[in-house]
């Protein structure tokens, strides 16, 4: 190999290397994973075969047109999370849970179980575990359908099925004796409501149910006597101070604070409550 030759060959690898390191890089692709959104899972007719022991599948429902749906027709749109069921003064009703459903619920201020149903449809269903569904629907299955309280006794009867499964004893208004006519008169009404809004409270009530007192029956009383009827009747806890007091409240049923965890155990919202003296 001759002098020219070898510089030749040198002048090519320098310029080899000049271009490798001039050439411009790909840029590097980032890859972004798609954003997966969690959903619960889906209603599969296998899973008959593992229904809870005792469910109870003799629950007729109406829908929003009235019509009867046996267990099997509310089922599976319950699982998967296209409706709920409620009660609504002694009747199993379903609803979609669409925008449609939840407007119309939006609008009424005496809708049943109103917050619940609300709810149900603002909130997105992530629940992966097949078996903890139909726990639940099993569960909301054997709620308790009648309360009765007797006043003069300060008892307290839940019932289902016309089968008594729970009895408390209860403290009244601190002004117990007769109907109630007026706001701030103490006395505890009576009539036949239901109650709504389960609230799991922070302050010294504990836990609430709301009753549906005053209904038109109790409006119109006041009218006559020229009053208001008052508000805000609740089945509520006790607090420590009042923990041996009797008919302290201002018109509520006050029941102990491990009676009314019971009471939420068996009880949700659209539950008739019978008053009586």
């Amino acid at each position: 190999m001759n002098q020219s030759t070898k510089y030749f060959g040198l002048l090519l690898l320098w310029l080899g290397v000049i271009t490798f390191c001039l050439w411009p890089k790909p840029h590097k692709v980032e890859v972004i994973e798609p954003v997966i959104e969690v959903t619960g899972v889906k209603w599969h007719d296998s899973l008959f075969k593992h229904l809870p022991l005792g469910i109870d599948t003799t629950i007729i429902v109406k829908d929003s047109k009235d019509n009867s749906l046996s267990f099997r027709q509310y089922l599976i749109p319950v699982f998967n999370h296209e409706a709920m069921i409620f009660q609504d003064r002694g009747i199993w009703r379903l609803q979609r849970l669409t925008k449609a459903a939840y407007d119309s619920v939006a609008k009424d201020d005496d809708a049943v179980a109103r917050y619940e149903r609300a709810s149900a449809y603002g909130t997105k269903d992530t629940e992966r575990s097949w078996k903890f569904k139909l726990q639940e629907i099993a569960h909301t299955l054997s709620a308790a359908d009648h309360i009765v309280v007797f006043k003069g006794k300060r008892k307290m009867i839940v019932s289902r099925k016309n089968k008594p499964i729970l009895t408390f004893n209860i403290d009244l208004g601190f002004n117990p004796n007769g109907n109630k006519i007026t706001e701030g008169d103490g006395k505890t009404p009576e009539g036949i409501y239901h109650v709504d809004i389960k609230h799991y409270r922070r302050d010294k009530f504990y836990k609430s149910f709301w009753i549906s007192y005053p209904n038109e029956k109790d409006k119109a009383i006041a009218q006559k006597n020229g009053v208001k009827p008052g508000s805000n009747i609740m089945i509520h806890g006790t607090y420590p101070e009042k923990t041996n007091a009797k008919d302290w409240t201002a018109g509520c049923i006050a029941l102990q604070n491990y009676d009314i965890d019971q009471l939420f155990k068996v009880v949700n919202a659209g539950t008739v409550i019978e008053v009586r003296k």
